[in-house]
């Protein structure tokens, strides 16, 4: 009887567990004090909320995260803030890499101006940070002057 019940879960349900909502190939760059990448990866959104990403260089992963509650990759997990203060800025939102990956607009939209069929924001904070982010439906690009980082993710065909 245990068998039956494993059998019957694994059959209807065991193949529904974890299929991502959108899952698309990008050029992704990362530049930072700490990680630094730029080859095609892909972006996996799953109906959860969570996102993974994966970075790839000659057929061989790189890097590869998950982004739920924490930031995890082979190394372990961080807090959203810890990976902020480790990769980025101290002074990001916890949920910033996350949404520029998304193409989500940032610190509560604040700056936003439509453009086209995207969006641009120019947020600065004294000895902060001084970023420019932009949003299209091929190019995501996110520069912070004052603490040296760059993201661009642009869509593959």
């Amino acid at each position: 009887m245990r068998y039956f019940f494993l059998i019957f879960f694994l059959t209807f349900f065991g193949c529904s567990l974890k299929k991502p909502v959108e899952y698309s190939t990008y050029l992704i760059t990362i530049k930072s004090k700490n990680m630094r990448f730029s080859d095609i990866g892909y972006i996996k959104r799953y109906d959860n909320g969570s996102l993974e990403v994966e970075i790839y260089s000659a057929g061989t992963a790189l890097i590869k995260l998950k982004i739920d509650g924490k930031v995890c990759s082979e190394n372990g997990c961080l807090s959203k803030e810890s990976f902020n203060k480790k990769f980025f800025s101290r002074e990001y939102p916890p949920k910033l890499f996350e949404r520029v990956l998304l193409g989500k607009p940032i610190f509560d939209s604040k700056n936003l101006i439509k453009k086209g069929d995207g969006f641009e924001q120019t947020i600065y904070k004294k000895n902060s940070y001084d970023i420019i982010y932009k949003v299209n439906s091929e190019l995501i690009y996110f520069k912070d002057r004052f603490n040296k980082i760059l993201i661009k993710v642009k869509k593959i065909e």
